[in-house]
This record gives C-alpha cells, sequence and structure tokens, in this order.
C-alpha cells in the first residue's frame, strides 16, 4: 500500500509543475545557496527543494547528501504539498504516519528530523518543499526560524518563476473548475438525491400511513447536506480545484450506522434497506468523517440504485493493520463494466455505469477513490460470481494517530 495520500487536485498540481520554465533538474547556484541558508537556519546537515511529480520526487537543489530521483513512498514532501502550512516532525520514527517509513525505519538512513514549507507558485498550486532534514530528533523550530524559512520558500518560487525567456502563464487551467464543480457537485447532490427520493415515496405512500424510516433518512439527509455545504465552503478551493482534510478522531461504528441508515427505492421501485455486518471491526480512526461519508454513502447509493438486494456495510484489518471499510451487495456486474477506468487520473461517466440488473456502478465512484487517496488511502472494487464489493482501505499509522 502506497505511503502518501493524493492532492484532490493532482491532475492540475502536476499540469502547472511542467508548465514551470525554470523547472529543470539542475542545481543552479542560487538554489544551493537558498538550501545552504536552511541548513544552517535549522541546525541541519541536509536541506533540498524537491519537486513531486505523479509518481516521483526529484531535486532542484541537495545539499548535504546525495539524492537521486525517488518514487513518492520514499518522500516526506508529498505530505507536506498537502497544505500551505509547513510541515515540522520533531522524531520522525514518533510520528504514526512515518513510523514504518522506508527513510525512517532500519535499513534505510535513519531520517528522524524534519522541517519542510510547501512551494506555492503564483498560481497557488504547490508543486514541491524547502526542507531540512536530520538524523537525530530535534526540538520544534522556533516561530522566527520557520517565518525565514517560509521567505526562503518565496525566494525559490520567485526564482524558478522569473527565468527568462519565457514568462510563466498566469492565466486559470479551466479544467481545474471543470472537474471541481463536477465532483464536489455531485457531493452536494448525493445527500439531496437521498432527500427527494425520501420524500417522493413518503408521498407515494402517504395514504397507508407513516413510514418511519423514510422520514429518518430524508431527515438526516436533509441535516448531512447542511453541513456538507458549510464543509465544502470552508475546505475547498475552485481556484486550484483543491479540496483538504479536516481531520479528527471518529469512531468506525459510528460512520457505518450513518450509512446504514440510507432507506431508498432501488431503479425496480423496490425498497432498500442496508444491513451492518455483524464481525466488523470497531475502533477509533483518524480522518475527515464528512468525506468518508461522502464516500460511503456514493458507495451504498450505487448498490441501492444498481445492485443486489442484499446490502451490507462492513469494517475489517487487512493483514498489514489498514482498515477497510466495505460496501457489499449481491448483484453481479456486467462484463462491460471496466475496473481499470476506476485508476486512472481521473474518470466520469463512460461505461462504469454499465451496470445490469443485477448490479453496477455510477458517477460516485471516481469521487470516492479521490475522496480516499486524499486520506492516503486506496479504493478498488471486488467482483464474484456472487457479489460486488467496494473496499476503502485507510492506511493503518491512522488507528495509532487516533
Amino acid at each position: 500500500m502506497r505511503t502518501y495520500p493524493i492532492p484532490f487536485n493532482e491532475e492540475a498540481r502536476v499540469r502547472s509543475v511542467h508548465a514551470v520554465p525554470g523547472m529543470q533538474e539542475a542545481n543552479d547556484k542560487v538554489f544551493d545557496a537558498i538550501c545552504d541558508a536552511t541548513r544552517k537556519i535549522l541546525g541541519c546537515p541536509v536541506a533540498h527543494i524537491s519537486v513531486v511529480e505523479e509518481e516521483t520526487q526529484w531535486y532542484k537543489s541537495v545539499v548535504g547528501i546525495e539524492l537521486e530521483r525517488m518514487p513518492k513512498n520514499n518522500s516526506f514532501c508529498t505530505h507536506t504539498i498537502m497544505s500551505g502550512e509547513p510541515m515540522v516532525i520533531p522524531d520522525l520514527s514518533k510520528d504514526p504516519r512515518f513510523a514504518k517509513h522506508p527513510m525512517v525505519v532500519e535499513g534505510g538512513p535513519g531520517a528522524r528530523f524534519y522541517a519542510g514549507v510547501p512551494l506555492i507558485l503564483s498560481s497557488g498550486q504547490r508543486f514541491g518543499s524547502l526542507c531540512g532534514l536530520d538524523f537525530v530528533p530535534h526540538d520544534a523550530p522556533a516561530e522566527e526560524q520557520m517565518a525565514v524559512l517560509e521567505d526562503l520558500g518565496r525566494a525559490v518560487v520567485a526564482a524558478l518563476e522569473g527565468v527568462p525567456p519565457t514568462p510563466v502563464d498566469r492565466s486559470e487551467d479551466p479544467s481545474v473548475q471543470s472537474t471541481f464543480i463536477t465532483l464536489v457537485g455531485h457531493e452536494l447532490r448525493t445527500p439531496l438525491s437521498v432527500l427527494l427520493g425520501s420524500i417522493k415515496l413518503l408521498e407515494a405512500t402517504a395514504q397507508r400511513g407513516v413510514n418511519t424510516s423514510l422520514i429518518s433518512s430524508a431527515s438526516k439527509s436533509a441535516a448531512h447536506l447542511t453541513e456538507l455545504v458549510e464543509k465544502v465552503i470552508q475546505f475547498s478551493n475552485a481556484a486550484t480545484g483543491e479540496l483538504r482534510l479536516n481531520e479528527q478522531t471518529c469512531d468506525l461504528n459510528s460512520l457505518l450506522e450513518d450509512t446504514a441508515d440510507l432507506v431508498l427505492p432501488g431503479q425496480d421501485g423496490t425498497l432498500k434497506t442496508i444491513s451492518m455486518e455483524e464481525n466488523r471491526f470497531v475502533a477509533p480512526i483518524l480522518l475527515d468523517p464528512n468525506q468518508i461519508k461522502i464516500a460511503l454513502h456514493a458507495l451504498a447509493l450505487n448498490a441501492i440504485n444498481h445492485g443486489g438486494a442484499e446490502i451490507t456495510v462492513g469494517s475489517r484489518q487487512d493483514a498489514e493493520g489498514n482498515v477497510e471499510l466495505l460496501v457489499t451487495d449481491n448483484g453481479q456486474l456486467d462484463e462491460s463494466v471496466e475496473l481499470s477506468a476506476l485508476y486512472e487520473p481521473f474518470f466520469v461517466g463512460g461505461d462504469i455505469q454499465n451496470r445490469d440488473t443485477r448490479g453496477g456502478l455510477g458517477l460516485g465512484l471516481p469521487l470516492t477513490r479521490k475522496l480516499v487517496e486524499l486520506h492516503g488511502g486506496e479504493f478498488e472494487v471486488e467482483k464474484s460470481d456472487d457479489y460486488t464489493r467496494a473496499v476503502i482501505r485507510l492506511p493503518a499509522w491512522r488507528l495509532e494517530a487516533a
């Protein structure tokens, strides 16, 4: 399993990296000087300017050690670019995110202290970091030290974007907004579809008495929609296509119960309910509950609309201690469904919507994948002759961090 999260706007971010004229692999003297200043400010033997691309990280400058291009699994800076704030880890071996990191564990270089600032282009996209690294723990740097480090980071960006003769194109990337609107728009429609579906079914069955399950589902969906709108506004940036996590310690059981409360008719008009698996794994976990609820609801709605008659939600741990959230139905995928499309950089619509009356997939899956990757996790769909199962896999460190 990967050890790093993926920004919600990763495709647009990588395009911005490739568009910077000064982003060639070369140790220019000005960048070496900035790295040397970083070492002195932080009292570290190593400093570097990283550039984070699709699958790898490389260095515009490195002082104090020799580093080659490396996979993102070996990178700390992939975590630094997840926000616009500095990332300081006094002892990497004591941080749940990095305790098992290949750069930290025995047999690796034995990294311990890390302090870095994200490098932010004029477009607002983050392409890498300026950081210091040591092989012994440090106390957290003083505010004045970090303020100087941020100034040096801005100097790196200014030097890169000011490289002649081609000026930086600061025009907006139109695909950023369209992708963001498509995915976040689906976020907002998911609870709304639950609300409207419940109300319509209540109207249709009004003569036969009150259906308390539908009323409860509609009420919870309305409350969820209100909360979701507020969170999307607070933790998103349409200009850069970014969606940030609002992490907090949550109870797995309550997340599953929230999904199991959904009661809606499928495409054939039959009312469907969701049951909880009995032997589920339950523990506190650090995550963004709103985003994981969105992901689980999207999967549940796919199962309700296109899946089999029996739907369950559950959780388990895999052999490596990672947490898996499961939405399973007893439907079967149509042969025309291309599961490989789920793992492309971005996918909406197309053949992935094909599913016969026994089971199917829809728009919520690309969104779910991006939300899960934002948590540093993985998403996949399993199929057999007896069931279709959507799996959200979250890294084990999220249990330790809770």
